[in-house]
């Protein structure tokens, strides 16, 4: 599996644009807010966020994320969009997409990291992420704010 950057892989964007409508409805769906082709073209970045990432193997897209404000919290930079094809759940494909965002966001000589989820509590503590707040999504759903502390250097 290969971690690369989003602008380097638009040809999976398509892909990404059903992933999203699908997996958030409320958000991207057709009568949500949200548009997913505009915010994943926005994350085309190579150097400065927004910026996108892909999990890919043999050319096949695993899953993607990205580090980006995020709405429900206003927090950045934050991973948002973390989203693994449902076949490839639970074989650490998010592990490497978040080991990446950390690797990304300290390169950019940020000092912490966030996430919001109602999911992946249990899986970020483990791996050295601290418990930041709470969080209301734009659906209602509650959930959690998530803050990893970087090693920069020079900031």
């Amino acid at each position: 599996m290969t971690i690369e950057l989003l602008a380097d892989n638009t040809e999976f964007l398509p892909t990404l644009v059903c992933w999203y409508e699908r997996e958030w409805r409320p958000y991207y769906g057709i009568d949500g807010p949200g548009k997913a082709q505009a915010d994943l073209e926005a994350r085309c970045n190579r150097d400065t966020v927004p910026i996108g990432f892909v999990a890919k193997e043999n050319n096949q897209l695993l899953g993607s994320a990205a580090l980006d404000l995020d709405a429900a919290t206003s927090l950045t930079p934050s991973v948002v969009g973390l989203l693994v094809a449902d076949e490839f759940r639970r074989e650490g494909v998010a592990s490497e997409l978040l080991k990446s965002a950390t690797r990304l966001a300290e390169s950019l000589g940020y000092n912490h990291l966030y996430i919001s989820t109602s999911m992946l509590g249990d899986h970020l503590l483990r791996n050295g992420w601290r418990w930041f707040g709470d969080a209301q999504f734009l659906n209602d759903e509650h959930g959690s704010i998530y803050v990893f502390d970087l090693q920069t250097s020079g900031r």
